[in-house]
C-alpha cells in the first residue's frame, strides 16, 4: 500500500497489517500502528515473509531487540564515563603519594666537598634524589642508587654519599616528559615557582651503560638563584652539571 494511502487511514484506525482489525471493530490506533506507518517507506521494501512476520507481532520483538540494544549502549557509556572519572582520580591519588615537601629534606650536615657539584657554575649541594624506570615492569633498587648515580653522572655517587641527600624510588614511569611533569608538581618548594630560591630543581631520562632511568634531583645552592627548575633531555646532563674541584 503506498505511504500516501497509509497516512490517509491513519485518522481512520490502522494500515494494511491490521485490516482485519479494524474490519472487525478491534484495536484502536497504537505505537505499533504509528511505527507501522513511520517506518513504510523501508518495510514496504522488504520481503513478503518479512513483513507477515512483522505483521504477526513481530513489532514487539523488534521493540524489545531494540530496548535492550539501547540500554546495554547506555550502560556501557556510563562505565565508560565511570572509569574516566575514577582513572582521573586514581591518578591525583598516586600523586598525592609522590608529593614531596622539599623543606622536610634534609640539609646537608658536613661543608662542601672536594669534589663539589655545580649546576652552571653554581655551587649546589644534593638534598634529593628520585629515581624511576621508563617501563610497567622494571624496578629500581633503592640500595643501590648511590652507584647508580655514579654511572650516571661520574662522581654523582660520591656527592651523593657526602651530601646524603633524602633518596626516593618512584613506581615505573611510562614517559620521560611525564616524568618530569610529575617530578615538578610533586616537589613543593616554600618559595612560589618564578621567585628567587636556594632549590634548583631537575629531571630527565638518563642512562647507566645500556639501561636508560628516570632521574630527579633537588639541589641546594649557597644563595637565591633564579634556575629555578629544568627538564633535561639525555644530552644536557653533563653540559648542566659538573664536579668541581676547591
Amino acid at each position: 500500500m503506498p505511504l500516501q494511502q497509509r497516512r490517509l487511514r491513519l485518522c481512520v484506525c490502522a494500515p494494511r497489517w491490521c485490516e482485519r482489525e479494524a474490519a472487525s471493530g478491534k484495536g484502536c490506533w497504537n505505537m505499533i500502528d504509528e511505527l507501522k506507518v513511520r517506518l513504510a517507506p523501508l518495510t514496504d521494501n522488504l520481503p513478503q515473509p518479512v513483513r507477515d512476520f512483522l505483521d504477526a507481532g513481530g513489532w514487539w520483538i523488534v521493540l524489545a531487540v531494540t530496548a535492550l540494544l539501547v540500554f546495554a549502549l547506555l550502560m556501557l557509556l556510563i562505565r565508560w564515563v565511570e572509569r574516566r572519572f575514577r582513572r582521573k582520580d586514581d591518578h591525583r591519588d598516586e600523586e598525592r603519594e609522590l608529593q614531596l615537601d622539599l623543606s622536610a629534606c634534609p640539609l646537608p650536615v658536613m661543608p662542601l666537598g672536594d669534589p663539589h657539584l655545580a649546576c652552571y657554575h653554581l655551587p649546589v649541594r644534593l638534598r634529593l634524589v628520585v629515581v624511576a624506570s621508563p617501563g610497567r615492569n622494571d624496578k629500581v633498587d633503592a640500595l643501590a642508587v648511590e652507584k647508580l648515580l655514579d654511572r650516571i653522572v661520574p662522581g654523582l655517587g660520591l656527592v651523593a654519599r657526602h651530601d646524603r641527600p633524602f633518596i626516593r624510588v618512584w613506581p615505573p614511569q611510562l614517559s620521560q616528559h611525564g616524568f618530569g611533569a610529575t617530578f615538578h608538581r610533586c616537589t613543593v618548594k616554600p618559595e612560589p615557582d618564578g621567585e628567587a630560591s636556594r632549590w634548583v630543581m631537575i629531571a630527565g631520562k638518563v642512562q647507566a651503560g645500556k639501561d636508560p632511568y628516570l632521574l630527579g634531583l633537588g639541589l641546594w645552592a649557597d644563595e637565591p638563584n633564579t634556575v629555578g627548575r629544568l627538564t633535561l633531555e639525555l644530552h644536557q646532563w653533563l653540559d648542566v652539571l659538573r664536579l668541581r674541584s676547591q
